[in-house]
């Protein structure tokens, strides 16, 4: 990793925290913004939209590998798809390495065929008449094709270049940045020449050789700011010449298309690097790397490069994103006006497009915006006693009591590492604990008899919290005056609600520590707000795992949980119980 990311744990992203999908999804509409990248609401799944990482893993996965300076190599001998030995080719050119690595497009195409169909297995939620099947084989191997060719013609120019200006530093003690370039071998190799002679074919493979996302790390590697508000995964990273030139792979067409989307997703990579260049925890390098000179899309499916025009005021641009962080932290689901009937440009989330339940969707071509609506516009209501509507769940509580037995820096269970204490009233004691990261970070600055105003209730693993934000503060007991003070013993901390499945999820992984992890999401919408129900680990019966979108459910004694800054209801496997009324199975994505 270019720079040694932030700790991370179950789902290592924070939904406040400003990427580069992130930021292209909030400038061209506010409100879809607001509904996929904050509360998380899901489409169903497209065969297409599995492909862009199995790709990202094929084709890293041949730039990875390293010839024999002189011995030749067998056909089809890849790391990433092992098995498929043939006879033993020579090696010595760059015309007879690319016939080497293109007798690896069977054996990698038949492993990107197999990853497709366990990820395609694995969705909660397909788009309907869709099918794995509809990805051909001659798609990906046009992909695979492109992208050798694309990375060839790196090499090329490295070679015609006499290796670049750090040819004599790789013969000196190989890779010479202090992130090198992922390799399946270890050391730096045999084939590097005596100084001072041309550079070989070889040579320029290895030196050309770029930083990618190694496809042997189970776990995100990041880009982190190191303030920790803005973060991005980025795909390639060019650094033979003296600058950097960075690359983001799609597994899409390029000609004829709308770059609009990714020029910004570019930028923003640019932008990232330079900041990332100082991060305390990055490695040093024995050359310099140089700046961002190129930001470009490689479009596999047709070869086709995007280059992107860069940003020339690098601290314009910081204080730009600092106030769209801002602006992002500020909204709420209110801010959506979800019942209004034409488009306003005003407030938090407003869009000159779409209004109601309806917001922008990505443009599929031509010039006319197409709108979807996340949020079905169906007839429901909550259910009766006991209970309650999704609008109405406990928000903000004041409690006053002694502060006492500060803790963490520790992860919390989305692996943010927070910090936090309890507070005791009356013989009850509550955990306080930052909602994220830097949240509230002056709760160590308190201490004693306290009222703390503002703080979100919830539960987690039956203990009451009180999760604390910017919204939140600390105060004396002589400041609280008039204020209306809750009984830590009464509050609010499960919720029985009602409403209809309209979003679909899951996510598992490795964090960073080697522990597998898992959950699975539901969000409900009852015509009055909606929220997001997440089982973690074993809180993910079959049950939960089988519900579909146009599902109606009925939840009692959900964990209130928050996370950034907005409600969650969290099944605990003990206690929640769950009502399922399904829809039958021909019309159960009829939501999309």
């Amino acid at each position: 990793m270019p720079v040694i990311p932030q700790p991370t744990g179950v789902h290592a992203r924070s939904r406040r925290r400003l990427s580069a999908s992130s930021l292209v999804t909030w400038e061209r509409c506010k409100r879809d913004w607001f509904l996929t990248r904050r509360l998380g609401i899901r489409v169903a799944t497209h065969p297409e939209m599995l492909l862009g990482h199995i790709v990202e893993d094929a084709v890293t996965a041949i730039w990875m590998e390293r010839p024999h300076p002189s011995d030749g190599m067998d056909e089809g001998a890849t790391r990433w798809a092992p098995g498929h030995h043939g006879k033993r080719m020579e090696i010595n050119s760059l015309d007879t390495l690319k016939d080497w690595l293109r007798t690896m497009m069977r054996p990698i195409v038949d492993r990107m065929i197999e990853q497709l169909n366990i990820a395609w297995a694995d969705c909660l939620w397909k788009a309907e008449g869709r099918s794995i099947t509809d990805i051909k084989r001659d798609k990906l191997n046009g992909m695979v094709k492109n992208a050798i060719k694309l990375q060839m013609a790196e090499t090329t120019a490295c070679l015609e270049a006499n290796g670049g200006p750090h040819l004599e530093a790789f013969r000196n003690g190989g890779d010479p940045f202090g992130t090198p370039a992922p390799c399946w071998e270890e050391g730096s190799g045999t084939g590097w020449s005596e100084p001072g002679e041309p550079c070989s074919w070889w040579e320029a493979w290895e030196i050309a050789r770029p930083w990618v996302k190694d496809p042997r790390i189970v776990s995100a590697q990041r880009l982190f700011h190191p303030s920790g508000w803005a973060a991005g995964e980025l795909d390639v990273a060019h650094r033979w010449r003296g600058s950097i030139h960075i690359v983001d792979i799609k597994a899409n067409r390029g000609s004829g298309r709308d770059h609009s989307g990714v020029a910004h997703q570019l930028r923003f990579y640019q932008w990232l690097w330079n900041e990332t260049r100082d991060h305390p925890h990055k490695p040093s390098n024995r050359v310099e790397e140089g700046y961002v000179t190129e930001a470009n899309s490689w479009h596999l499916a047709d070869g086709f490069i995007h280059k992107a025009e860069l940003i020339e005021d690098l601290v314009a641009e910081t204080t730009r994103l600092q106030i769209i962080e801002k602006n992002m932290g500020a909204t709420s689901l209110e801010d959506l006006y979800l019942d209004t009937g034409k488009p306003s440009a005003e407030g938090r989330l407003g869009c000159e497009i779409c209004h109601g339940l309806q917001t922008c969707d990505y443009p599929r071509g031509g010039q006319e915006q197409p709108l979807h609506s996340l949020i079905p516009d169906i007839d429901i209501h909550p259910a009766g006693s006991p209970y309650g509507a999704i609008g109405d769940l406990p928000s903000r509580v004041t409690v006053k009591g002694a502060l006492h037995g500060h803790w963490g820096p520790m992860p919390n269970h989305y692996g943010d590492h927070v910090i936090g204490a309890a507070i005791t009233a009356g013989g009850k004691t509550a955990v306080i604990e930052e909602m994220g990261v830097n949240q509230f970070p002056q709760l160590k600055e308190h201490n004693g008899n306290v009222v703390i105003v503002n703080a979100a209730p919830g539960q987690w693993r039956g203990m009451i919290r009180l999760y604390l934000d910017t919204d939140s503060q600390i105060i004396s007991e002589g400041e609280a005056n008039d204020l209306d003070i809750d009984r830590i013993g009464l509050i609010p901390t499960r919720a029985n609600v009602s409403g209809v499945v309209i979003s679909r999820g899951s996510n598992s992984g490795t964090n960073a520590k080697g522990k597998k992890w898992s959950m699975a999401t539901a969000h409900i919408w009852d015509g009055t707000a909606l929220t997001e129900v997440v089982a973690f680990g074993r809180g993910r019966s079959e049950s939960f795992d089988n519900l579909r979108v146009g599902d109606r459910i009925k939840l009692m004694a959900a964990e209130i949980g928050w996370r950034e800054g907005t409600p969650q209801l969290r099944i605990d496997p003990r206690n929640t119980r769950m009502t399922i009324e399904s829809v039958p199975s021909d019309t159960a994505t009829d939501l999309d």
